[in-house]
C-alpha cells in the first residue's frame, strides 16, 4: 500500500500553501500528487487546444477514511488553497480504468493529478499550478495505486479469466495477424496477484499448456507462450498452444513474425538470465507441427528478437537488439551486412516492435509512445480522442486496412494490456475495438 509514501509528497503541497509565497510570478515547486475536487472546467484562455481544471486541493474522502482506519494522521491542507491543472491532448485521462476524454470528468468529482515533470508552481501562497501528465478519478487512482486500501478487489478490477477468450487480466502480447486477421498468433502468461500479502493465485486465464492454479508451468507466472486461434462464424476459437521443441522449461517465447501461409515463423525466446535469443522454424505444411528450432546468428550483439522477415522475396530482416537499458532496430538488407538504422528511428530511448506494413512503413514503439516511419517522416500514431489514448505493439494486416494493437487496462500494480483491433482508412486510425468482439467488415 503507497499511502505513507502519498503522505511524504502531500506535505509538500500543504507547506506550499500555508503562506511561503507572496509574488505574483509562478515559483516553481516539486512535482507531486495532487488530490482535490474539480470546482470548474474551461478551455484554456490563451490555449484553445487544452483545457483548464480548477481544484480545490484537499484529501478525498475516501483517502481520509483509509488513513483513519490505520491509525495514521489526515494532513490538513493549507486553507482555500486553489489549483489550475492544465490538460493538454498529450494528458492521459483515465475513467473506469481505460482512458478517456477530459469530458468525462464533472464538476464535483474527487480526482488525482500525476503533473508533467517541471511544471508544478505557485502563484503567491494560495494558488498551484501545474499541467497534468495523468488525470485520474480518485477512485481509478485507488484502484492503480493504492490497492492495499480496498477489502476486495472485483473481477471488474481483476479481469477476465475465461481461457476461451483471447484476452483476459493476465499477459497477452504480440499480436501476429495472418489472412486478414481472420487468423491470430498471440504470446500469453499470468501475472502475479496484485495483493502479494494475500495467497491469491496468478491473475490471467489458465489456458491449455499452462498447468493449473494448483501447480503452474514454470515459465507461466511472469512469463509467457506463444498461442494461436482462429476467427469463424460463431467468433473466435479458443486459443491453443503452439508446441515448439527444444525450448527451456523455464524460458519465455513468442513469434515475432509468421508467414501468411504459417510454414514459417521467427521466435523470440527469453531466458531467466535475461538473454534474448533468436530462432527460426519452418515444416513443409501448416497442419503439421513445427520443426526444430534453429538458431539464427545477427552481428548486433547477444541479446537479439522481435524479428521480422519483409519484402518480395521475404529476405529483408529487422530486428531489436537489446542492451541492459535500451533498445535499437537494426536491418538486414539481401546480401548485405546487418546495419543499425538511422538516428531518425534510433534514439537514447528504447526503440522495439518493428512491423513494416505496406509501402514499406515500419510500425515500431519508443519508450511508451507507438510510432510510425513513413515518407521519410516518424510521427506519433494517435487514436481518435482529445486526450491521447496509448497503444504499443501495432501489426497491420497485409493491406493496412486493419491494425492489431495492445491497448491498456489501468489495473493494480501492472497494466493490463489488452489486445484490441483499429480500423485503418485513408491513413486515418478509428476507435478501437477489443479482439473479441471485433469482427472484420
Amino acid at each position: 500500500m503507497r499511502v505513507s509514501g502519498t503522505l511524504g509528497l502531500l506535505m509538500v503541497l500543504i507547506i506550499s500553501g500555508c503562506g511561503m509565497q507572496d509574488v505574483d510570478t509562478p515559483v516553481p515547486q516539486p512535482d507531486t500528487v495532487i488530490f482535490g475536487r474539480i470546482a470548474a472546467i474551461a478551455l484554456a484562455a490563451n490555449d484553445p487546444q487544452s483545457v483548464e481544471v480548477e481544484i480545490v486541493a484537499g484529501l478525498p474522502e475516501t483517502m481520509s477514511n483509509v488513513l483513519k482506519a490505520d491509525g495514521k494522521p489526515v494532513p490538513q491542507l493549507g486553507k482555500d488553497l486553489q489549483v489550475t491543472v492544465k490538460v493538454t491532448s498529450d494528458s492521459l485521462c483515465v475513467v473506469d480504468m481505460v482512458p478517456t476524454d477530459i469530458d468525462a470528468f464533472r464538476v464535483g468529482h474527487e480526482v488525482a493529478v500525476v503533473p508533467l515533470a517541471g511544471t508544478s508552481a505557485m502563484v503567491g501562497s494560495k494558488r498551484l499550478l501545474a499541467t497534468a501528465a495523468e488525470l485520474f478519478l480518485f477512485s481509478d487512482y485507488q484502484v492503480r495505486y493504492l490497492a492495499g486500501s480496498l477489502e476486495t478487489l472485483g473481477a471488474e478490477v481483476i479481469g477476465a479469466s475465461d481461457p476461451k477468450r483471447i484476452n483476459s487480466g493476465g499477459l497477452e502480447m504480440s499480436p501476429i495477424p495472418l489472412q486478414g486477421g481472420k487468423v491470430l498468433y498471440f504470446a500469453a502468461g499470468l501475472n502475479a496477484s496484485p495483493r502479494p500479502d494475500v495467497q491469491a493465485a496468478p491473475v490471467g486465464a489458465f489456458r491449455v499448456g499452462m498447468g493449473s492454479e494448483a501447480a503452474p508451468a514454470a515459465w507461466a507466472v511472469g512469463g509467457y507462450r506463444p498461442y494461436r486461434t482462429q476467427l469463424g462464424k460463431d467468433g473466435w476459437a479458443p486459443p491453443q498452444p503452439v508446441v515448439l521443441s527444444g525450448i527451456p522449461e523455464d524460458a519465455s517465447a513468442r513469434f515475432t513474425w509468421v508467414r501468411q501461409n504459417e510454414t514459417e515463423g521467427l521466435v523470440e525466446v527469453l531466458t531467466l538470465s535475461g538473454t534474448r535469443e533468436l530462432w527460426e522454424v519452418r515444416r513443409d505444411d501448416a497442419r503439421l507441427p513445427w520443426g526444430a528450432p534453429q538458431r539464427v546468428m545477427l552481428p548486433s550483439g547477444a541479446s537479439v528478437g522481435d524479428a521480422q522477415r519483409f519484402g518480395p522475396t521475404l529476405d529483408y530482416l529487422i530486428w531489436t537488439a537489446y542492451e541492459a537499458e535500451s533498445s535499437d532496430l537494426w536491418l538486414r538488407e539481401p546480401g548485405k551486412e546487418g546495419q543499425i538504422l538511422e538516428p531518425r528511428v534510433n534514439t537514447l530511448g528504447p526503440e522495439f516492435a518493428p512491423r513494416v506494413g505496406p509501402r514499406a512503413a515500419l510500425y515500431f514503439c519508443r519508450g511508451e509512445r507507438q510510432l510510425l516511419f513513413e515518407n521519410q517522416v516518424v510521427r506519433e500514431v494517435r487514436l481518435p480522442g482529445k486526450q491521447r489514448r496509448p497503444l504499443l505493439e501495432a501489426a497491420p494486416v497485409a493491406d493496412g486496412s486493419w491494425v492489431f494493437c495492445r491497448v491498456p487496462r489501468y489495473t493494480p500494480g501492472q497494466l493490463d494490456w489488452d489486445i484490441a483491433v483499429v480500423p485503418v482508412q485513408d491513413g486515418a486510425w478509428g476507435a478501437p475495438v477489443l479482439v473479441d468482439e471485433w469482427r472484420p467488415r
